[in-house]
């Protein structure tokens, strides 16, 4: 197999880490059974699975989670949270004073050591990730307000094998 570096594009995190470029991918998320599936794309012959993951993802009766084919727009280790003024109103109304960026490594990081970012949007242009978690409760559950969050052993290993511009399906 061969590697490339991959410059990680995240403020503050020198990793550079090497991703497969031998091997063509495709991920799909169903949000009512919780699974991330990775593909192996093999040409003529189709995709073949290659792994599945337990995913936390949006809750329900959220109406604005993401449906639909899209691709991989980044991957960024150790990265910074930005938390949205709507996230850091809900963690005030639990106590909790959220600063505007949240370092790597912090346990207010909900981002955890990893995220994905994916090309879906909402009407209202909300982005999503697959990003870890410093809770591995919410894996498996729908817990989200549209992310998908995956164990950070699992999710590590995806964003090492995977690219940007792998196609991403969320199916229902």
């Amino acid at each position: 197999m061969s590697a490339a570096p991959l410059s990680t594009q995240q403020p503050n995190s020198p990793d550079v880490v090497t991703i497969d470029t031998e091997h063509s991918y495709y991920v799909e998320i169903s949000i009512g059974r919780n699974v991330l599936t990775l593909f192996e794309q093999k040409g003529a012959a189709g995709r073949t699975p290659i792994a599945e993951y337990s995913v936390g993802t949006a809750v329900r009766g959220l109406h604005t989670y993401p449906l639909g084919l899209g691709k991989v727009t980044g991957i960024y280790f150790n990265p910074w949270w930005y938390p949205t003024p709507y996230s850091r109103q809900v963690f005030r109304e639990r106590g909790i004073e959220l600063p505007r960026a949240v370092p790597p490594g912090d346990p207010l990081n909900y981002m955890g050591p990893f995220k994905i970012a994916l090309s879906h949007r909402t009407s209202k242009g909300a982005i999503y990730r697959i990003h870890g978690n410093n809770n591995p409760k919410r894996v498996g559950r729908r817990v989200t307000g549209g992310c998908f969050v995956m164990d950070n052993a699992d999710g590590l290993a995806l964003a090492h094998k995977i690219r940007v511009g792998t196609e991403v399906n969320i199916v229902p």
